[in-house]
């Protein structure tokens, strides 16, 4: 992925990773992605996510696809909805 340097397309850019990395593992909906799952993929696929995952992940909760959970993210019934929805 290419990394940009507005923040706001760091942000999208970190959000797309994090949706991605439910369909790469397969979390369904209800589901939660643990961070310890998590960090070590955008890492591989967005080294510089730490500087806007915060802010990333708001703008996914705002959209309705995750809801925020102790340990990861909980993918929503309308983040699988548009993830999965050309599966």
């Amino acid at each position: 992925m290419v990394e940009l340097h507005s923040d706001a397309d760091n942000i999208e850019n970190t959000a797309q990773c994090i949706m991605d990395a439910f369909k790469s593992m397969n979390i369904n909906e209800g589901e939660t992605l643990q961070y310890q799952e998590l960090y070590p993929y955008l890492q591989e696929r967005y080294p510089h996510y730490k500087d806007v995952q915060k802010e990333a992940e708001q703008h996914l909760s705002k959209a309705g696809f995750v809801n925020p959970a102790p340990d990861g993210l909980m993918l929503t019934q309308v983040g699988a909805a548009n993830l999965y929805k050309n599966s």
